[in-house]
Parts: C-alpha cells; sequence; structure tokens
C-alpha cells in the first residue's frame, strides 16, 4: 500500500506505485526486448556459484574492504571484502571472476552521504535488483541503506511485471537500496531517478565537451545530448532507448525499503543506440574528433547517478511532495503537448493532450474543452500509452 492506515510489520516487494520499467538488456553486445519468460534457474544445491566484492566508505572519504557481507536470501553469491586501496589492487582486477568497475575511480567522485557508499560488484549476477531486493526484505539489517550492486552482466535480469532480461557487458547495471518515509510520495522515488539518470549523462556529456574544448559550451544545461524520459520509466534518445529504471518497495519500520534498479546502455551501438554513441555524436556536431575525450566510464555515470538522486530525495522528502521538482522533471521528458487517443467500448475514439503528471503520479490531460483527466495505464501493455484509461478530475 501507499501510505495510510495500520501496515504489517513486512509487506512483501512490489513495483512501487504500479508504475514499474524494464531494465536495459541484451545480447550479443547489444539491447533485446522483454520477455515474460522466467529467468534463469538457480542452482539447487547451496554452493555459491557468483561472487561479489564489496567496499564501503569511510567518513574520512576514505573506503576499504567490507564483508563478508551476509546474503542469506541469495545463498548462490557469496560476498568477500574488496581488494585493499592501499595496495593499488582495490579491484581485483587479476582475478578472473572479478568485476572490471574501478571502485577507486567512482569513490574519487561520489559526493553523497549515504546512498552508493557501500558498495557491491560483481562479473555476473542472475539479478542485481533479486540480490538487493530479497536481502533486504528477509534479512533487515543485513545491508545497510545506500547499499548498491553493480553488475558487469546479468543472466536473468528483472524487468517489469517480472519480466526477465539478459544483460550483456557495455551497460551500466545496477540495484540501490535506499529509504523512503513517506507512502503517498513513494511513486515519485521512480521520477527521481529517471531524473538523476538523465542528469547523470547530461553531466558526462558536459564533462567530454569541455574536455575536448568545445567552445562556448557551457556547464548545466541539461541539454548537451538528446537525453530525456519517456514516462514512466525509460531513458531515450533520438526516439530509440538507452536505458529504464525499475523501483520495487518493502513495507517495514514505518517507511519504505526501496530498490531503485537502473540499467543504461553505455558502449553497445546496436541494435538502437548508446551513450558513448550520443557524446561522439555531438562532439562530431561541434567539429570535435571523437578521440578528443576519453568515454563515457560506469564510474562516472554511477557516481553522477548518486549524487544526484540523494540531492533530489532531500527535496522530495523535505515538501512531502513532488512540486519543487516537476518543473526539472517536466523539462527533461518527451510528452508535453503530446496528443493521444483513448479507445473507450471498443470503437470510439476519445483525443486528449498530455499536459504534465498529477498530484498521484500519473499523466495530467486535457480534452477540447478544458476538461482535466487523470490518466492510468491499463496494465496489459507494455508500452503505456497504448492502454491508456481515464478519470475525470475535480474542476
Amino acid at each position: 500500500g501507499r501510505g495510510g492506515g495500520v501496515a504489517p510489520a513486512r509487506v512483501s516487494t512490489r513495483d512501487t506505485g504500479g508504475r514499474g520499467a524494464a531494465k536495459i538488456s541484451g545480447r550479443s553486445g547489444a539491447m533485446m526486448t522483454e520477455s515474460g519468460e522466467g529467468g534463469a534457474d538457480v542452482p539447487a544445491d547451496d554452493a555459491a556459484t557468483w561472487t561479489v566484492r564489496a567496499w564501503r566508505q569511510t567518513e574520512g572519504g576514505d573506503f576499504a574492504p567490507w564483508g563478508p557481507v551476509p546474503l542469506d536470501a541469495t545463498p548462490e553469491v557469496t560476498s568477500i571484502p574488496g581488494g585493499d586501496p592501499s595496495r593499488d589492487d582495490a579491484d581485483d582486477a587479476d582475478d578472473d571472476d572479478a568485476s572490471t568497475f574501478d571502485a577507486s575511480a567512482y569513490y574519487s567522485r561520489l559526493r553523497t552521504r549515504r546512498d552508493g557508499r557501500a558498495l557491491l560488484t560483481a562479473r555476473e549476477l542472475p539479478s542485481t535488483q533479486c540480490l538487493i531486493g530479497d536481502n533486504a526484505a528477509t534479512s533487515p539489517g543485513s545491508l545497510p541503506p545506500g547499499a548498491v550492486c553493480v553488475a558487469d552482466a546479468q543472466a536473468s535480469g528483472k524487468g517489469r511485471g517480472g519480466n526477465a532480461w539478459t544483460s550483456p557487458p557495455g551497460c551500466l547495471m545496477f540495484s540501490l537500496l535506499t529509504r523512503h518515509r513517506e507512502g503517498r510520495t513513494l511513486p515519485f522515488v521512480q521520477y527521481v531517478a529517471t531524473m538523476a539518470a538523465v542528469d547523470a549523462i547530461q553531466e558526462s556529456a558536459d564533462d567530454a565537451l569541455v574536455a575536448a574544448g568545445a567552445k562556448g559550451h557551457r556547464r548545466g544545461t541539461g541539454s548537451a545530448v538528446d537525453a530525456k524520459i519517456k514516462w514512466p520509466n525509460d531513458l531515450y534518445s533520438g526516439g530509440l532507448k538507452i536505458g529504464g529504471v525499475l523501483c520495487t518497495s518493502t513495507y517495514s519500520d514505518g517507511g519504505f525499503d526501496v530498490v531503485v534498479g537502473v540499467g543504461i546502455n553505455l558502449d553497445n551501438a546496436e541494435p538502437t543506440t548508446c551513450v558513448n554513441d550520443i557524446v561522439r555524436n555531438r562532439l562530431e556536431r561541434e567539429g570535435l574528433p571523437s578521440s578528443s575525450a576519453a568515454p563515457v566510464s560506469r564510474e562516472r555515470l554511477l557516481a553522477g547517478f548518486m549524487n544526484r538522486f540523494e540531492a533530489m530525495c532531500a527535496v522530495l522528502d523535505a515538501d512531502d511532495s513532488f512540486d519543487a521538482l516537476e518543473g526539472a522533471y517536466l523539462r527533461q521528458w518527451l510528452h508535453t503537448d503530446q496528443e493521444v487517443t483513448l479507445e473507450e467500448d471498443g470503437v470510439r475514439k476519445v483525443k486528449l493532450v498530455v499536459k504534465g503528471i498529477t498530484g498521484t503520479g500519473y499523466l495530467l490531460a486535457t480534452d477540447s474543452r478544458g476538461t482535466r483527466y487523470e490518466l492510468h495505464p491499463d496494465g496489459n501493455s507494455l508500452d503505456f500509452f497504448k492502454g491508456l484509461v481515464r478519470k475525470k478530475l475535480p474542476d
């Protein structure tokens, strides 16, 4: 439930606000479409098949090996402390089963008080969302709020409605455990996550343009590259999907444990496009060689996401409202003044124009007479805009 009334001590995990989204995925170095089939089976025995390495940032800003972290809900995964940064081997680069994610580079850009400070990395996992979500739900306290898990690849990543995703290298794939107090604003955590992802992409593009010597480029405009939100939780560039967000929540101890899963296609140019391609294209439009700036890294993108996500969640929590963030959200999305056609009773076509979002997080639209409606997905379509139903709002 979304706040109000008496809740049990722990409510099972669900898509936050009913507005879940699929994570980025792929096969042979590309993205793939969402599948309704279940994910890969977990081994029947108790022997751990996958390994995660763990670090934790200290109050002084340094980071140190952490663990082993108890992961009782996922016995197929074992945790070991990450490499010692004082020995310049913080990422266990010589180990075949270690992730290529550079913890040192990530922590050097992290500016948060909580989110992202506890880090788990793996070369491959069944699902980062399951590892974080299952352990947070069944073993409260085993993972601290702000813990994030990053995998180079996933065998059975999770998408909207429990659909399975196979996720290859070349993508930033992670799940973050965070806390949220107010049930009424819980659906907006997902919107904050999409905003943070777009901001992180734009900031990374800003860095690339400045490093390449783009004349007159101003940081912070939010328009360095074409990266937008497709409601409710997809990331698009040039009409092509480059990422997505999936949020699930569990009620516990007077608040919500929220697992924010994000997938962003960083390096795979096929079959759609990727972040580094859209940055290279912008450099070329400026007359600059694409080699004039280092590619956007997973470490840069993840740290940027964490910094923006925590800051915007603080605004959401302080106001118990999305109002202060709505203007920025609408500048980042694709849908202002978009015309949508609803089919009602199997025959009648109703044309409405999207104007924004409502106080409960659904689409706000008007008809030709100015009558206001709230638009809800019908729950049957992967494309939300092909399955909308309307509810008239008070004048």
